[in-house]
């Protein structure tokens, strides 16, 4: 770095110093079995079996049990009645005239009570601090649905009258549906009960329930796979990576995250490259600054070796092609840079980030004779080899010793269950967008975007049809690493890879996907169209690019392909695939 090294070294340091200035230290009470002389008192209680929900609750003075069969409850409007005195709205618990708020509830207790199984909600005497600290990390939706993120973690309960739970997290107490389904994803963690009255309860394999899962119809012991939870995690690894400009480049990662906010989140990379003869370093800091709505900050400075080929394969895909059949699907470029921005998650399945990145570039010729298991005496290619000449001349001369500053956009929405990608429908959309100009200190003048929408439908439990579509574009100076590229793996299947280049492209893909009842086993017809070019418009002019195809896959991931193109009667062999990692 020249020009941004000390600017970039400055404003990290202000952003961490005005981060840890600005966080609060906290410190929570230990957890303690509910006793009756402690600030928690009985609130109401609800018992259950697969007949007949008895509510107790105070009433003047008193505590009063009503009585009602399951077939009672019913949804009026916004409340959802279960017997002419006895309803619950929006609000809370309404038993004649008399309402108890949700708000009250500050903890739970699920414990059997003869052949019932008895929810017992407890309120608080405290007031001021106290109620509020009892209170903290509860999450309460009387009737929308409510889903725990990956990775996210609720300290308290998590309570729905009538909506659904999703839970890909982590939830430190009970999750209670009295009258919706809730589904423990796998990896998720329950510490607490799971329970539903009249829903279903769903626990992937995978997942670690540590309390018991009610029903009204059964009752089972939940499974525990983790023994301790520690709210700050500290996290050292060692892993590398293997390409054909960098060799083999083992790192060291070492990362600190507080789950709950209170402390910035730090993560710092340390690595060599043996053929490049390359330290390779990443520092990070983030903090997040809003809980309720998720919002984040912070920033990165790095020295490593970059791809814009990421949405095409991953890095531990590319690893595996690489050592084992001298295949590397990626074109690298090394950058010397920072980046600062800015994270929102206005709702469960939707996160936005804007941020101003400023690289300095720097190109390395490929390592061809680079060692794999099964590659015999074959060569790995050029870096950026499908590029015609002298274009690639010039995209080399590009990348060497310039700097790339740009501010960007981006957008992902994304409704799919990851884990459990064709089990369920879903939705994901992806748009990003890049703005690089003289007046950010850039040597490039250009604007690119691209956007993906992405539907998984299952018809039955047997069939899902996936579909894509995609548009890119850039307009102004657009260099060669950031032009976009079609053909072969993950794009337009049938084609040599990388085949096509071009400023501007829409592309589709549909996949019919049968899995063969009682085993891993799936077969799939695969159907990939597209248009690019460099200059003219997407028009009747354009060729239209076609290939078919078929895949078998074994579990989820690993899927072998063959697909051919269609634009043509010669030169159209059919290319074979194989994927150990589901993009699309």
């Amino acid at each position: 770095m020249t020009r941004s090294r000390y600017s970039i070294i400055a404003i990290l340091t202000a952003l961490a110093l005005i981060v840890s200035t600005g966080v609060a230290t906290a410190q929570e009470s230990d957890y303690k079995e509910y006793q009756p002389r402690s600030n928690k008192t009985e609130y109401f209680w609800i018992a259950f079996d697969d007949e007949v929900i008895v509510i107790t609750a105070p009433y003047d003075d008193t505590f009063r049990s009503y009585e009602m069969p399951i077939e009672s409850v019913r949804r009026e409007g916004a409340d959802l009645r279960l017997a002419s005195d006895v309803r619950f709205t929006p609000d809370g618990l309404e038993i004649k005239d008399q309402l108890l708020p949700y708000d009250e509830i500050v903890d739970t207790r699920v414990r059997e009570d003869g052949n019932k199984t008895a929810i017992l909600f407890l309120r608080s005497d405290a007031t001021g601090p106290d109620y509020a600290r009892l209170r903290r990390g509860n999450m309460l939706e009387p009737f929308e649905d409510m889903r725990i993120e990956e990775g996210a973690f609720v300290r308290g309960f998590v309570i729905s009258i009538n909506g659904d739970i999703d839970v890909f997290g982590e939830v430190n107490k009970d999750i209670i549906s009295l009258f919706g389904n809730v589904y423990v994803a796998p990896e998720a963690v329950a510490r607490g009960d799971v329970v539903s009255i009249t829903g279903k309860v769903q626990i992937a394999r995978d997942a670690s329930v540590y309390g018991i899962v009610y029903t009204g119809t059964q009752r089972q012991a939940g499974k525990s796979r983790r023994f301790y939870r520690q709210v700050e995690e500290t996290e050292l690894t060692i892993d590398a990576y293997y390409n054909r400009v960098d060799g083999i480049t083992p790192l060291g990662t070492f990362r600190y995250s507080d789950r709950d906010s209170l402390l910035p989140s730090v993560e710092l990379q340390v690595g060599y490259a043996f053929e490049s003869k390359r330290s390779r370093l990443r520092g990070g800091i983030e903090q997040v600054i809003w809980r309720k709505i998720p919002m984040a900050i912070g920033g990165m400075a790095y020295h490593e070796l970059a791809t814009e080929d990421d949405w095409v394969i991953g890095t531990d895909e590319n690893n595996a092609f690489t050592m084992l059949f001298t295949e590397d699907f990626r074109d690298y470029y090394e950058r010397d840079g920072g980046y600062l921005y800015f994270r929102i998650k206005p709702l469960g399945d939707l996160t936005v980030e804007t941020g101003y990145r400023y690289d300095e570039t720097r190109w390395f010729d490929a390592e061809r004779d680079l060692w794999s298991l099964f590659g015999g005496d074959k060569k790995f290619p050029r870096n950026f080899h499908t590029a015609p000449e002298p274009f690639r001349r010039q995209g080399i001369s590009d990348i060497d010793t310039s700097a790339n500053a740009m501010v960007s956009l981006s957008a992902t929405y994304d409704s799919r269950n990851n884990r459990e990608l064709y089990e369920f429908s879903g939705w994901h959309f992806d748009g990003r967008l890049e703005w690089s100009d003289d007046h950010f200190s850039s040597d490039f003048d250009y604007r690119r975007y691209r956007l993906t929408a992405q539907r998984y439908q299952l018809i039955h439990s047997r069939i899902m049809v996936i579909s894509s579509v995609m548009f890119g574009g850039s307009d102004g100076y657009t260099p060669m690493h950031k032009r976009f590229y079609l053909g072969g793996l993950g794009t337009l299947r049938g084609y040599k890879h990388k085949e096509m280049i071009g400023k501007r492209f829409w592309m589709g893909n549909l996949e019919y996907r049968f899995r063969f009842p009682a085993t891993d086993f799936a077969l799939s017809v695969l159907y990939d169209v597209a248009q690019i070019s460099n200059d003219s418009p997407l028009n009747g002019d354009v060729e239209v690019k076609q290939s078919l195809g078929a895949a078998f896959y074994v579990g989820d991931d690993f899927r072998l392909s063959l697909a051919r193109r269609l634009d043509r009667g010669e030169d159209n062999d059919l290319q074979f695939y194989a994927r150990f990692e589901q993009t699309f």
